[in-house]
């Protein structure tokens, strides 16, 4: 009853909110940006599966907040499906990475997805590592993943962050991305339903405002099947 109560709440009324920022990728590529000596900003690649795999775990034990939302298995199919990669690299380790895509990508964090533009790219899934943080490392990231991109003919940059990130907020607004709108998300007295109020870029729902009855009929359905099955093995 103690973890059941929770979930009721948050069916009852809760709230999630995304902030999309947006700039041009030639700007990106552009991007002037001073990072420590002895840093290597560039595109993953096979070779680097290993040190990848090292820094995920590394994390996974590290972090409370920013704790990896996929493993290798998620890395072979999104590099599988053509997405990319790029890391900041220091010697054998990997200090910092974002995961870039150009097709349409769903949002977990809002269950919703990301219609991309023909020339969009969404980068997502940033993360660096505690020791390198306040390094510019992200900017550095983005600016080498602007100039491979933008040679592949892709004209605009779009990033989610959540709203309570005031770093990745304030890293953005330093290299001038601009903030196109807000993604919100959530439960109004077990009904839910999903905002997007960005100018620029179209982002549909995946869940429907009676997904919490889908799940209760769901979770209802299973638990008599369950009953009818054992009460078949007892006659």
């Amino acid at each position: 009853m103690a973890g059941f109560l929770p979930k009721i709440r948050r069916h009852m009324f809760s709230l999630t909110t995304m902030v999309l920022y947006e700039r041009s990728m030639r700007d990106v590529a552009s991007l002037c940006v001073r990072s420590a000596g002895g840093l290597l900003f560039r595109e993953l690649t096979p070779r680097d599966r290993a040190a990848f795999e090292r820094g995920l775990a590394l994390q996974g034990t590290r972090e409370t907040t920013f704790q990896p939302v996929f493993g290798m298995k998620d890395v072979d199919d999104r590099l599988r499906r053509g997405e990319r990669c790029f890391v900041c690299e220091d010697g054998d380790r990997i200090a910092g990475y974002i995961w870039f895509s150009t097709v349409d990508k769903h949002i977990r964090e809002i269950d919703a997805t990301l219609r991309l533009k023909d020339g969009d790219v969404y980068a997502y899934n940033a993360y660096v590592d505690q020791e390198y943080r306040g390094g510019n490392i992200t900017p550095s990231i983005l600016a080498e993943a602007g100039r491979v991109l933008l040679r592949g003919g892709s004209r605009r940059l779009l990033l989610v962050t959540m709203n309570w990130n005031e770093n990745t907020h304030r890293t953005l607004r330093k290299a001038d991305f601009l903030r196109d709108g807000n993604l919100r998300a959530g439960y109004f007295a077990t009904f839910r339903f999903f905002v997007n109020s960005c100018r620029n870029v179209n982002v549909s729902r995946n869940a429907g405002p009676f997904e919490f009855y889908g799940k209760l009929f769901r979770k209802v359905a299973a638990a008599l099947s369950r009953g009818t099955a054992a009460r078949g093995r007892m006659v």
